[in-house]
């Protein structure tokens, strides 16, 4: 590639905001030479480490804009300390279908059973699968509903709360 051409295709990059195509221009480059890699997978090349990078982002701000409490994956959920919940089930569920079927789940157990360890869990595979989240407590929902009424917002985009595909309401039961 001739020096003016790359100049320009710096330039439309910078112009797209292709981020991490220009950033990643010399080095595909010089994979595509020394490989000798057609123009297709160059560019297929350059591309796939843009949207790479786009997914990794999109997951990184879907999951700081959930607001969890605390960052539990399901892999460090201790299933041997609660017998009766099947393990099967909580996989199944982690495919986050319930979300595109429209569907609630509803955790009940004592204190420290590990309803929010796994209703995070839960969360963060949606936000791996590109589902917005947020987590919310009983009476944080319950203190936003008010202040939106009493700004007589209550009806405005979904209370002015964070458009999301998957809610989880913890403590339900104590406000």
């Amino acid at each position: 590639m001739n020096a003016g051409m790359k100049a320009l295709l710096i330039e439309n990059l910078k112009k797209l905001k292709l981020s991490t195509m220009l950033r990643e221009l010399e080095g595909v480059i010089r994979q595509a030479n020394q490989e000798s890699l057609s123009y297709e997978e160059f560019l297929l090349n350059l591309s796939e480490a843009e949207v790479q990078t786009r997914q990794e982002n999109g997951r990184k701000r879907r999951l700081q804009e959930a607001k969890f409490p605390i960052l539990k994956p399901m892999e460090t959920f201790d299933f041997d300390a609660a017998p009766g919940l099947d393990v099967r089930l909580m996989k199944e569920l982690a495919n986050c279908d319930y979300v595109k079927k429209n569907r609630n789940i509803i955790f009940a157990g004592k204190s420290g059973a590990g309803k929010t360890h796994l209703s995070t869990a839960l969360g963060m595979e949606a936000c791996k699968q590109g589902i917005r989240s947020r987590f919310v407590t009983g009476c944080g929902l319950a203190n936003e509903l008010i202040e939106a009424r009493d700004e007589k917002q209550l009806g405005e985009q979904s209370n002015g709360m964070p458009l999301t595909d998957c809610s989880l309401l913890m403590n339900w039961d104590t406000f």
